[in-house]
């Protein structure tokens, strides 16, 4: 029988029949779960593979929008260059004195046109002026003169009136509106430079369009139930990669209803009983009490005996917290160190009522010896933080000293896993 996969946009649903996966890694980790968990594993496969593909696709959009952003900022640069050209040849042909046309040529010239004008205009006048002052002359020589004077300033005031169609003043704006634009005209050189951008804009939309788009998809996948989900597949593989030497079962619990979230993992101490429930997060958290107040509640509702804090890194938690740190039960680190973190929360559940003849002072012991040690991590690094600006050379002895100390960690755990084992063989 033919396969089929059938989309139904209205139920949100892909329903796939007679389908057979002939992939290696498929098979592999199919086969590797229980019988009763092998749909929830082909479930989850899809899941991480979907989103894995819409993260493809969106780093290869944003790697389109960026050689294209090259190629534009390219069109960009040689549409200024042309522009400038243009723009210099067009000023130079406009403002020569040489060139015929040019706004400086036809300035000289209707200067030099008016300065005719005027000494005609002056000639004409004096003649005037002196046929009135003629004593042979008929006529009020002051009542003409005084007449005359005014009319000459008139006919001045309307030769440089920029209101006055004709004027040289006039005739000046015109042409210097056909350079720059003016009422309601687009000058030559406006009318260049849209031409040289307008390729480029036609460029920026399509650029803000496929940002837009990236953007949608970003926003997509942190609002669905995969936000988070890359880092917490992180926690989950370093899990069962440090359970397999114990035999410990892990067990991810972190899809809560409504809203109500207990954990991420919960694992279980190999033939003890004892339950370690862990907290996987991959964004900053500024308050160590709300850090705190969720173990508490998560251990409480798991019925888990230690509860785990699991940071992407010690940016992501509070400053004084750092990479490594122990509050009664509970333990808050960064994923660099999940395997002491793991080795160490074992060791605190399996001391909770222990059975057997196990040394407990002697393990409790052990203990106290790591506690010590993360509370004195803590303190060189609060002090380290208050006096920063004094003496910023602390900050180099603090991460030596952290790292001493996590060796030395190491070390007690090793010391109480050897008891622990030694209590199984007797």
């Amino acid at each position: 029988m033919a396969q089929t996969i059938k989309v139904s946009l209205g139920g949100k649903t892909v329903t796939i029949r007679n389908l057979t996966v002939a992939n290696p890694d498929f098979l592999s980790a199919v086969v590797s779960q229980q019988e009763a968990k092998r749909e929830r594993c082909v479930l989850d496969i899809i899941a991480v593979g979907s989103a894995a593909i819409l993260r493809v696709q969106t780093t290869v959009d944003v790697d389109f929008v960026e050689k294209r952003f090259e190629v534009l900022n390219s069109k960009f640069e040689r549409a200024l260059i042309t522009f400038e050209r243009q723009a210099t040849n067009a000023l130079t042909k406009r403002f020569s004195p040489t060139e015929n046309g040019s706004y400086t040529k036809n300035i000289g010239e209707l200067v030099g046109g008016a300065r005719k004008n005027f000494q005609a205009w002056t000639t004409d006048q004096s003649k005037t002026a002196k046929d009135l002052l003629d004593p042979d002359k008929k006529g009020s020589a002051v009542g003409r003169l005084e007449e005359l004077v005014e009319q000459a300033s008139d006919q001045f005031e309307q030769m440089f009136d920029p209101d006055v169609k004709g004027s040289y003043s006039a005739r000046l704006n015109e042409q210097m509106s056909g350079l720059f634009g003016g009422n309601g005209r687009v000058g030559v050189l406006r009318a260049s430079l849209t031409e040289a951008v307008k390729p480029i804009l036609i460029e920026l939309r399509e650029l803000k369009e496929k940002v837009e788009a990236s953007k949608a998809v970003a926003r997509v996948i942190a609002s669905s139930t995969l936000k988070g989900g890359p880092f917490e597949e992180l926690v989950q593989a370093r899990l069962s990669q440090l359970a397999k030497p114990f035999g410990d079962d892990i067990a991810a619990v972190g899809s809560g209803k409504g809203g109500s979230r207990a954990g991420d993992f919960l694992i279980g101490v190999n033939g003890s009983g004892k339950r370690v429930v862990v907290e996987a997060r991959d964004r900053k958290q500024m308050s160590l009490p709300t850090i705190k107040l969720d173990l508490d509640r998560e251990m409480k509702e798991r019925d888990a005996n230690v509860s785990l804090y699991v940071s992407s890194c010690a940016d992501m938690l509070p400053q004084h917290v750092g990479e490594f740190q122990i509050y009664g039960e509970k333990l808050v680190t960064t994923l660099d160190n999940l395997a002491i973190a793991y080795r160490v929360a074992r060791v605190m559940a399996l001391t909770q009522s222990p059975e057997g003849d196990l040394d407990v002072a002697a393990l409790r012991a052990i203990l106290a010896k790591i506690k010590d040690a993360t509370h004195w991590m803590r303190y060189v690094k609060s002090k380290a933080t208050q006096i920063e600006k004094l003496a910023s050379g602390i900050q180099e002895d603090t991460g030596n000293a952290e790292k001493k100390v996590l060796d030395f960690v190491s070390d007690f755990v090793s010391e109480a896993e050897t008891l622990l084992a030694l209590d199984r063989l007797n």
